[in-house]
């Protein structure tokens, strides 16, 4: 994943923001956010062997395996 990406949207200075532009990086946050959470869940789920040892790596599997990680809003 691209970390200046994160860091950009974290370190937004959101004060002199409008309402459109609050949305939109809202927006941009929700997406990085999914693209994120698909990457760790394509990790472990390329690392069955891993994961069969670790407890708390199943039940984040199953977390992850619940969201909705689709592009769509609404969710």
């Amino acid at each position: 994943m691209d970390e200046s990406l994160t860091d950009r949207l974290t370190s937004t200075d959101l004060s002199s923001m409008n309402g459109a532009e609050l949305l939109a990086h809202l927006d941009a946050v929700e997406q990085h956010m999914r693209n994120l959470q698909r990457a760790k869940l394509a990790l472990l789920e390329d690392n069955p062997q891993i994961v069969a040892q670790r407890p708390e790596l199943r039940a984040l599997l199953e977390q992850l395996r619940s969201l909705n990680l689709d592009d769509t809003k609404g969710t």
